[in-house]
């Protein structure tokens, strides 16, 4: 059976690794220093690109801070061992703004804002 509208080009590579959402869920976040962050509360798609937008993290208290929830673009975490890597501090968080505690549903502008806060080429632009 042929799928109307999909192009004989489009074979998935033999290469690629799909991971369920469920999995990414509850997942750490390490820094390259392999210290902890947090762990990923919610996985973002953006259901017109159809692509991960961002990833919601629960920043572990760690610092002596109230626990925070931030937005991390998909494009800025790397796997490694079953965790997800972040290049950043763990100071960088101190003082980051975070995400509503109830709301983790990023407008636009605001979407781009992380995205050039982690120096990364928005998805839909590329």
């Amino acid at each position: 059976m042929r799928c109307m509208g999909i192009a004989e080009e489009t074979q998935v590579p033999r290469n690629r690794t799909f991971v369920a959402a469920t999995e990414i869920k509850g997942s750490k976040i390490l820094t390259v220093k392999d210290e902890e962050l947090g762990t990923i509360k919610e996985v973002m798609i953006d259901s017109e690109w159809g692509r991960i937008a961002y990833v919601v993290f629960a920043c572990d208290c760690f610092l002596g801070m109230k626990c925070k929830f931030f937005a991390i673009p998909w494009g800025a975490l790397h796997t490694s061992r079953g965790d997800y890597i972040l290049k950043v501090d763990k100071d960088a968080f101190k003082t980051a703004e975070g995400l509503d505690e109830n709301v983790w549903t990023l407008n636009h502008n605001d979407l781009v804002k992380v995205y050039e806060q982690y120096n990364l080429h928005p998805y839909w632009e590329i």
